[in-house]
């Protein structure tokens, strides 16, 4: 799927993933970190990427494949090199007061993905998402 890189086309990705949802099989839980994590890289793109409107490409391509046990997730853009692996996971506050609102989402996605991959070619950015199917799921 191909989107603009607009915070507005995050209802088409949820859309789109719902529906992918019940052709591919996938658990609620599945389908939840799926969308958690779409949500993150899309609005992360779209904040962060630099991604040049003039002369640039501002779309974003998104991908889905079901392989047996898990599903895999890929994310291209055309913005800034970076490698979300490479983030340092947010300090742990010891009190309410110290909890930061915001910069949580690279985080989120470490949790919700079990594995994620990132490479920089050609001038896009590809992260690659993998999700575990639940036995018995789908």
């Amino acid at each position: 799927m191909l989107i603009q890189a607009e915070l507005g086309e995050l209802v088409r990705v949820g859309n789109w993933i719902e529906a992918l949802a019940g052709r591919l099989s996938l658990p609620p839980a599945t389908v939840f970190a799926m969308q958690l994590c779409f949500e993150e890289a899309v609005s992360n793109i779209v904040r962060h990427g630099q991604i040049a409107p003039a002369g640039g490409n501002v779309q974003v391509r998104l991908g889905v494949e079901r392989r047996s046990g898990t599903v895999i997730v890929t994310i291209e853009d055309h913005g800034i090199p970076f490698d979300p692996r490479m983030e340092a996971a947010p300090a742990k506050p010891s009190r309410l007061e110290e909890v930061a609102i915001g910069g949580q989402g690279i985080h989120l996605m470490r949790k919700f993905a079990q594995h994620m991959d990132y490479e920089r070619g050609a001038d896009v950015n590809r992260l690659t998402l993998r999700f575990d199917v639940p036995r018995g799921a789908g």
